[in-house]
């Protein structure tokens, strides 16, 4: 699928782009240059468009947990979920009705120069969201991760998660990654940032394509892990 700058994809075709995932399903979402890397001046804000920005809040409205690593959440200064009124009415419309939280992940009890707890206006459902830590050991299990990040099985909406590099790493590493949202900016980082992962993958982790779109700016590609 190809949409002009000017065009907005409607949020029915976002949501056929990418499905509500199942619950014990992990979507990774990252954007990144042509040379694979996720910054530019310290921040994803140089890399991204419209479109990406409008795709990040469409995932995060469709997820029921956003993980992300300590130094991400530090760096791109992480606060509680906000969605538009639109996508918390098309949140509650697909079931969603748990409030939208967001993880932080660090294999330290609790990462430097990050607040205690932060509490903010309702994701849809009604009642309060939150960023809350896990110390998440660098060996995930799936069912040592769902259960960690108290996923509801009964609940529709999977993992969401927005790295960085390490936290990605580790979820690729003991194949826990199913989907991979991945955005590419049409230009040339050069050294302005470290890779979309670290080099501490054992083993290439393949994946297809299942769904694509594009502009002048961007690709946008949801990928799927090989079994």
């Amino acid at each position: 699928m190809y949409v002009t700058d000017n065009e907005d994809p409607s949020l029915e075709q976002l949501l056929a782009l990418y499905p509500v995932s199942e619950p014990n399903v992990l979507r990774a979402n990252m954007v990144m240059s042509l040379d694979g890397k996720i910054a530019i001046d310290g921040r994803s804000k140089g890399l991204s468009t419209d479109l990406d920005r409008r795709i990040f809040h469409f995932l995060r409205a469709t997820s029921q947990v956003i993980l992300v690593g300590a130094g991400t959440a530090r760096i791109e200064n992480y606060q509680p979920p906000q969605l538009d009124p639109d996508l918390a009415k098309l949140r509650h419309r697909l079931g969603l009705v748990r409030p939208l939280r967001i993880v932080v992940a660090s294999r330290h009890s609790r990462p430097p120069n990050t607040p205690n707890h932060l509490s903010g206006a309702a994701s849809g459902g009604g009642s309060s969201s939150a960023i809350e830590y896990r110390n998440l050991p660098a060996t995930p299990r799936r069912g040592e991760l769902e259960q960690l990040l108290a996923i509801d099985n009964q609940h529709p909406g999977g993992i969401l998660c927005e790295g960085g590099p390490t936290l990605l790493s580790d979820l690729l590493e003991q194949s826990l990654v199913d989907e991979f949202c991945l955005t590419i900016r049409h230009l040339i980082a050069g050294n302005a940032s470290q890779p979309v992962v670290t080099d501490t993958l054992t083993a290439p982790v393949d994946f297809k394509s299942v769904a694509s779109l594009s502009t002048r700016e961007a690709t946008f590609l949801r990928l799927s892990r090989s079994s």
